[in-house]
């Protein structure tokens, strides 16, 4: 399954630095951005926006769509990368996006 997602993560402490997204790209693109001379650094997202694995998929789906985003990095208590939950990983749950 493609997500239009890559998590960047430190390669020393193994943190979250950022994501780099298909909106990050399509913003790049608009911008004239000549993406074989640029660092990912400079084109991703870097307030990514995190849930801890025990959020309930209510809670999650509710930050998703504050934000207006479809993606969400798990991290766990250390702040180490574990995971991503998608939009798509909740609705065939039965959570209701209205809830």
């Amino acid at each position: 399954k493609r997500l239009g997602i890559t998590c960047v993560i430190d390669p020393l402490s193994k943190k979250l630095l950022g994501v780099f997204t298909d909106g990050d790209l399509r913003r790049a693109l608009d911008r004239g951005t000549d993406l074989h001379a640029t660092q990912i650094t400079e084109v991703m997202t870097t307030s990514a926006l995190t849930t801890a694995p025990n959020m309930l998929a209510t809670d999650a789906l509710k930050m998703m769509q504050e934000h207006r985003i479809t993606v969400l990095v798990v991290t766990d208590a250390e702040g180490l990368t574990i995971g991503i939950v998608h939009l798509h990983d909740v609705l065939p749950i039965g959570v209701d996006p209205l809830v």
